[in-house]
């Protein structure tokens, strides 16, 4: 396949992926997540949310492809375990002066 069919090609998938993305509603809450097995909880609050996942701001670094335990329960060991969610983090975006913040794309896992 040359180069030029193969960058139509990759336009397509990306163009159909977007197309499938789940329905996003914006939504301020504040969130606390862990990878797993860590004792601590850190601090986030959400930017969005959608059935398959949310996007969130946090002063933490994660890397992408990292598994997180999220609960929406603001103390700092959640009290009820069904409220916590894991997902992993796809994307990763510094937002723009003047506010830099790191926002977060997570997927939850099935």
């Amino acid at each position: 396949m040359e180069s030029s069919d193969r960058d139509v090609a990759e336009k397509s998938r990306n163009r159909e992926a977007m197309n499938d993305r789940a329905t996003r509603h914006e939504l301020k809450l504040p969130l606390r997540f862990r990878i797993p097995g860590q004792p601590d909880w850190s601090a986030g609050e959400t930017i969005n949310v959608s059935e398959s996942g949310i996007l969130f701001a946090s002063n933490d670094l994660l890397e992408v492809d990292s598994r997180l335990e999220i609960t929406f329960q603001t103390r700092e060991i959640p009290e009820l375990r069904s409220s916590t969610r894991v997902a992993t983090v796809v994307r990763r975006v510094l937002s723009n002066w003047p506010e830099t913040k790191v926002f977060f794309g997570v997927r939850f896992s099935s």
